[in-house]
């Protein structure tokens, strides 16, 4: 028999309609800001995302570079749009779209790379200069990414997320006999990731 002054821990978890009603009143859009690129270099990324349910999301987000100095040793990107599909992992006792996720992304990408030319390498008559050039490239990467995501009841969110993608088209430059040696420093591969605060609405 238990006493009057007994007291039983009850732990109360959220079945699926409790969850979507929780999803609901805070809303399924967000708009988010990435303040790692802002602190790193002068560079903006905003992010749209569309919580499908409280287990998938899709979006996508915009990157504007504003460095315009040695843009290939920091960053090669000048303009992206990056389309993503994410899968949440998370507590019942959570809202959804949030939590642990994993995603895959593309990413469309327009920037500059720096390419060297060395001249007279093979020619005694020539005393060896090089000429370095900023050349534009555009190319399609393919990614994954994870991350883990907060949100509060008041629908703010804040994100860590880490990923990598491959472009698909980069080719070694071209070399002609009898001309310069060429060494360009075009990515081959991309990062994604950072920390971000946002929104839902």
């Amino acid at each position: 028999m238990y006493g009057q002054n007994t007291i039983e821990e009850v732990r109360v978890v959220k079945d699926d309609k409790q969850i979507d009603d929780l999803f609901s009143e805070i809303g399924s859009n967000e708009l988010k800001l990435d303040i790692l690129d802002i602190l790193s270099q002068p560079a903006l990324q905003i992010t749209y995302e569309k919580i499908n349910d409280p287990y998938s999301s899709f979006g996508a987000d915009i990157f504007l570079n504003f460095n315009d100095t040695n843009t290939s040793r920091s960053w090669s990107d000048k303009l992206a749009l990056t389309p993503f599909y994410r899968f949440y992992f998370f507590d019942k006792r959570d809202y959804g779209g949030s939590g642990f996720f994993a995603e895959v992304f593309s990413k469309f990408s327009f920037g500059e790379s720096e390419v060297q030319y060395y001249y007279g390498l093979n020619n005694p008559n020539i005393e060896p200069y090089i000429e370095v050039e900023e050349e534009d490239f555009f190319d399609l990467a393919l990614g994954a990414a994870i991350g883990q995501k907060w949100v509060n009841k008041k629908g703010w969110t804040f994100e860590l997320s880490l990923g990598f993608g491959r472009y698909l088209f980069v080719k070694d430059p071209e070399q002609l006999l009898g001309g310069p040696q060429i060494d360009s420093f075009r990515p081959t591969g991309t990062g994604r990731g950072g920390f971000s605060i946002g929104k839902r609405f």
